[in-house]
């Protein structure tokens, strides 16, 4: 319902991997406050997608852990997150950044608000006193 209300725009694919598959590479950041490790895939046709595996410590959503996801930002999150199922309240893991998940048919859908350009978002700088991702991570 709030997507005839809200203009949305693809932002990434999120999905669940084994621990394996990314732990060893030296561009995977991880989250302490989350338990989470996070590593951005490049592909041929530059669709951004980020691997994310879970440690036992995560206290995210099974769905989050377990289904893949797509996000989207938008102009005003919380009005999108309004009468919404939330599965991951809404937090600002860096500066200009705020995040949110929620189930749409049942389906984990991330949705973003943010000040910040795509290479500010991918880039490697950012991260470095974030909430999410920061030195002592």
């Amino acid at each position: 319902m709030f997507i005839k209300q809200m203009e949305l725009k693809f932002h990434h694919i999120g999905k669940p991997v084994a621990l394996s598959k990314i732990k060893a590479n030296p561009q995977t950041r991880y989250a302490k406050i989350y338990d989470m490790y996070t590593l951005d895939i490049q592909n041929d046709f530059s669709l951004p997608i980020q691997m994310h595996a879970f440690g036992d410590a995560c206290s995210l959503d099974a769905r989050i852990k377990t289904e893949s996801h797509v996000a989207f930002t938008c102009e005003n999150i919380e009005k999108a997150l309004a009468n919404q199922e939330i599965i991951m309240p809404l937090y600002e893991p860096f500066k200009g950044y705020k995040c949110a998940m929620i189930l749409v048919n049942q389906q984990p859908i991330e949705l973003i608000e943010t000040t910040l350009s795509e290479r500010e978002i991918w880039g490697d700088g950012i991260f470095k006193d974030s909430v999410l991702y920061n030195k002592e991570s």
